[in-house]
């Protein structure tokens, strides 16, 4: 077998990442398995989780390192730009313009926040300044992973610490609702 390519599933796939080659199309199989299942069973932000996970059992099971092919990168955040960008209307604009003050004083507090766990982050890991403020940023998880995957090598870490965020929050919800609910009552 020549050097520069692999076997997984008796399917020879190339390492260079130059094309999108069949181990990459097993990712995607994978990954949209998975996203499709953990959606199917109502798990909040389970489509992109599922697809996380579907993705990393295709490479647990023996599939070799490869970069993500740029072109599916940019379909893919070009995809979600549309998606936020159809939830923009013009009442919503209208809310958010109101909220202007609003927004920019708890903005400011969650960017003093996010940096100063980017830098905890920074000195305790030794990931890069951009990346260690994009894992503490509170941006959305999709835009947020995407900006770093251009940006630099630590993708999956900015990843799984907005992961950690986001189910950390959406478990936590209910709680904290509902002791502000008492203490406001």
């Amino acid at each position: 077998m020549p050097s520069n390519g692999s076997m997984l599933c008796g399917v020879k796939h190339s390492s260079s990442g130059g094309t999108m080659d069949t181990g990459f199309l097993l990712l995607i199989a994978g990954g949209a398995a998975g996203g499709w299942l953990f959606d199917a069973v109502h798990i909040p932000g389970g489509s992109m989780l599922g697809a996380v996970i579907g993705a990393m059992l295709i490479k647990l099971s023996g599939l070799n390192a490869m970069p993500t092919p740029h072109s599916f990168q940019i379909i893919a955040q070009i995809g979600m730009g549309i998606v936020v960008g159809n939830m923009l209307t013009s009442s919503l604009l209208a809310e958010i313009r109101a909220m202007l003050p609003l927004m920019a004083i708890t903005t400011g507090l969650l960017l003093a926040a996010g940096f100063l766990g980017s830098w905890l982050v920074y000195r305790a890991t030794g990931m890069d300044i951009p990346s260690a403020i994009l894992a503490t940023s509170p941006g959305g998880l999709n835009a947020v992973v995407g900006l770093a995957a251009d940006m630099g090598n630590y993708a999956p870490m900015v990843m799984a610490f907005q992961m950690v965020r986001l189910y950390t929050v959406v478990l936590l919800s209910p709680l904290i609702s509902w002791a502000l609910h008492a203490v406001l009552k």
